[in-house]
Protein backbone atom coordinates (compact mmCIF):
# COMPACT_ATOMS: atom_id res chain seq x y z
CA UNK A 1 0.00 0.00 0.00
CA UNK A 2 0.84 3.57 -0.79
CA UNK A 3 1.99 5.58 2.26
CA UNK A 4 -0.08 8.74 2.57
CA UNK A 5 2.34 11.26 2.79
CA UNK A 6 4.29 10.25 -0.59
CA UNK A 7 0.71 11.03 -2.13
CA UNK A 8 0.41 13.80 -0.59
CA UNK A 9 4.02 15.32 -1.58
CA UNK A 10 3.30 14.20 -5.24
CA UNK A 11 0.14 15.78 -5.30
CA UNK A 12 1.55 19.24 -3.72
CA UNK A 13 4.41 18.43 -7.01
CA UNK A 14 2.16 18.26 -9.33
CA UNK A 15 -0.06 21.52 -8.12
CA UNK A 16 3.16 23.44 -7.95
CA UNK A 17 4.02 22.39 -11.53
CA UNK A 18 0.75 23.13 -12.68
CA UNK A 19 0.72 26.69 -10.98
CA UNK A 20 4.54 27.20 -12.30
CA UNK A 21 3.15 26.23 -15.76
CA UNK A 22 -0.22 28.87 -15.84
CA UNK A 23 2.33 31.98 -14.67
CA UNK A 24 4.76 31.02 -17.70
CA UNK A 25 1.76 30.51 -20.27
CA UNK A 26 0.79 34.27 -18.51
CA UNK A 27 4.16 35.58 -19.10
CA UNK A 28 4.29 34.20 -22.62
CA UNK A 29 1.04 35.91 -23.72
CA UNK A 30 2.55 39.13 -22.50
CA UNK A 31 5.62 38.83 -23.97
CA UNK A 32 3.85 37.86 -27.15
CA UNK A 33 1.34 40.92 -26.39
CA UNK A 34 4.40 42.98 -26.31
CA UNK A 35 6.30 41.91 -29.13
CA UNK A 36 3.44 42.40 -31.29
CA UNK A 37 3.21 45.70 -30.12
CA UNK A 38 7.05 46.66 -30.56
CA UNK A 39 6.92 45.50 -34.25
CA UNK A 40 4.01 48.25 -34.29
CA UNK A 41 5.90 50.45 -33.31
CA UNK A 42 8.42 49.06 -35.99
CA UNK A 43 6.69 49.51 -38.51
CA UNK A 44 4.83 53.25 -37.65
CA UNK A 45 8.85 54.56 -37.50
CA UNK A 46 9.82 52.40 -40.67
CA UNK A 47 7.09 54.76 -42.47
CA UNK A 48 7.92 57.82 -40.76
CA UNK A 49 11.76 57.18 -41.76
CA UNK A 50 10.62 56.52 -45.00
CA UNK A 51 8.66 59.95 -45.05
CA UNK A 52 11.46 61.92 -43.49
CA UNK A 53 14.40 60.54 -45.88
CA UNK A 54 11.74 61.06 -48.89
CA UNK A 55 11.52 65.15 -47.56
CA UNK A 56 15.36 65.06 -47.15
CA UNK A 57 16.14 63.88 -51.01
CA UNK A 58 13.34 66.04 -52.06
CA UNK A 59 14.93 69.22 -50.03
CA UNK A 60 18.56 67.75 -50.97
CA UNK A 61 17.94 66.82 -54.27
CA UNK A 62 15.53 68.76 -56.10
CA UNK A 63 16.33 67.81 -60.05
CA UNK A 64 16.24 64.06 -58.91
CA UNK A 65 13.53 61.99 -59.95
CA UNK A 66 12.03 60.45 -56.86
CA UNK A 67 10.07 57.42 -58.16
CA UNK A 68 13.25 56.25 -59.69
CA UNK A 69 15.38 55.80 -57.03
CA UNK A 70 15.95 52.24 -56.14
CA UNK A 71 19.58 52.17 -54.08
CA UNK A 72 19.69 50.15 -50.67
CA UNK A 73 18.96 51.78 -47.47
CA UNK A 74 22.43 52.15 -46.79
CA UNK A 75 23.71 54.50 -49.94
CA UNK A 76 20.69 56.62 -49.14
CA UNK A 77 21.66 57.09 -45.35
CA UNK A 78 24.99 57.92 -46.27
CA UNK A 79 24.44 60.35 -49.04
CA UNK A 80 21.44 61.97 -47.09
CA UNK A 81 24.18 62.27 -43.75
CA UNK A 82 26.89 63.78 -46.42
CA UNK A 83 25.02 66.29 -48.18
CA UNK A 84 23.49 67.82 -44.96
CA UNK A 85 27.30 67.56 -43.00
CA UNK A 86 28.49 69.45 -46.41
CA UNK A 87 25.28 72.11 -45.93
CA UNK A 88 26.47 72.31 -41.98
CA UNK A 89 30.40 73.07 -43.36
CA UNK A 90 29.15 75.68 -45.65
CA UNK A 91 27.25 77.10 -43.18
CA UNK A 92 30.09 77.01 -40.38
CA UNK A 93 32.51 77.97 -42.96
CA UNK A 94 30.17 81.13 -44.40
CA UNK A 95 29.81 83.05 -40.77
CA UNK A 96 33.65 83.33 -39.50
CA UNK A 97 33.58 86.63 -37.60
CA UNK A 98 34.80 85.79 -34.81
CA UNK A 99 36.98 82.93 -35.82
CA UNK A 100 40.26 84.07 -35.20
CA UNK A 101 39.25 85.69 -32.03
CA UNK A 102 39.84 85.29 -28.06
CA UNK A 103 36.58 84.90 -25.96
CA UNK A 104 37.35 88.52 -24.69
CA UNK A 105 37.91 90.11 -27.55
CA UNK A 106 34.48 88.34 -29.47
CA UNK A 107 32.26 89.50 -26.20
CA UNK A 108 33.99 93.05 -26.31
CA UNK A 109 32.61 93.72 -29.87
CA UNK A 110 29.10 91.58 -28.66
CA UNK A 111 28.87 93.94 -26.08
CA UNK A 112 29.62 97.12 -27.87
CA UNK A 113 26.68 95.83 -30.56
CA UNK A 114 24.46 95.64 -27.73
CA UNK A 115 25.34 98.95 -25.98
CA UNK A 116 23.58 97.04 -22.70
CA UNK A 117 24.49 94.14 -20.69
CA UNK A 118 23.87 90.78 -21.78
CA UNK A 119 23.40 87.53 -19.72
CA UNK A 120 26.20 84.76 -20.51
CA UNK A 121 23.78 82.91 -22.32
CA UNK A 122 23.14 85.58 -24.79
CA UNK A 123 26.26 86.82 -25.24
CA UNK A 124 27.14 82.75 -25.88
CA UNK A 125 24.64 82.78 -28.55
CA UNK A 126 25.88 85.75 -30.33
CA UNK A 127 29.12 84.23 -30.25
CA UNK A 128 28.46 81.08 -31.66
CA UNK A 129 26.05 82.66 -34.30
CA UNK A 130 29.28 84.77 -35.15
CA UNK A 131 31.00 81.97 -36.02
CA UNK A 132 32.97 81.49 -32.70
CA UNK A 133 33.95 77.60 -31.83
CA UNK A 134 33.64 77.08 -28.22
CA UNK A 135 35.83 74.07 -27.15
CA UNK A 136 35.01 71.90 -24.40
CA UNK A 137 32.17 70.39 -22.36
CA UNK A 138 30.91 73.43 -20.38
CA UNK A 139 30.93 75.97 -22.60
CA UNK A 140 29.35 78.49 -21.16
CA UNK A 141 31.00 78.30 -17.52
CA UNK A 142 34.37 78.68 -20.00
CA UNK A 143 32.80 82.15 -21.03
CA UNK A 144 31.98 82.80 -17.83
CA UNK A 145 34.98 82.39 -16.28
CA UNK A 146 36.91 84.18 -18.76
CA UNK A 147 34.68 87.44 -19.01
CA UNK A 148 35.00 87.33 -14.85
CA UNK A 149 38.46 87.26 -14.91
CA UNK A 150 39.28 89.98 -17.29
CA UNK A 151 39.22 93.60 -16.18
CA UNK A 152 37.39 94.99 -19.34
CA UNK A 153 34.46 93.48 -17.73
CA UNK A 154 32.19 93.80 -14.89
CA UNK A 155 29.53 91.49 -13.36
CA UNK A 156 26.15 93.39 -13.07
CA UNK A 157 24.30 90.52 -12.40
CA UNK A 158 23.84 86.73 -12.14
CA UNK A 159 25.63 85.69 -14.76
CA UNK A 160 25.35 89.12 -16.53
CA UNK A 161 28.01 91.47 -17.47
CA UNK A 162 28.47 94.55 -19.45
CA UNK A 163 31.90 96.17 -20.47
CA UNK A 164 33.69 98.07 -17.88
CA UNK A 165 33.57 101.78 -18.26
CA UNK A 166 36.79 102.02 -16.16
CA UNK A 167 38.43 99.92 -18.49
CA UNK A 168 40.32 101.94 -21.38
CA UNK A 169 37.76 102.91 -24.23
CA UNK A 170 39.82 102.26 -27.24
CA UNK A 171 40.98 98.81 -26.82
CA UNK A 172 39.20 96.31 -28.90
CA UNK A 173 42.07 93.41 -27.74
Amino acid sequence: MIDDTAIAALQRSLSENREAKRKIKIRLAELEAEAEMLRSQMATFEAIIGQTELALRRVLFPDEDQSQRIDSRLASDAEIEAEVASIERTERSGNVRFNDFRIPQAATIILREANSPLHVSEIYRRMADGGYEFRGQHQLITLAVSLSRSKRFRKVAPGTFELNPNYQAGQVA
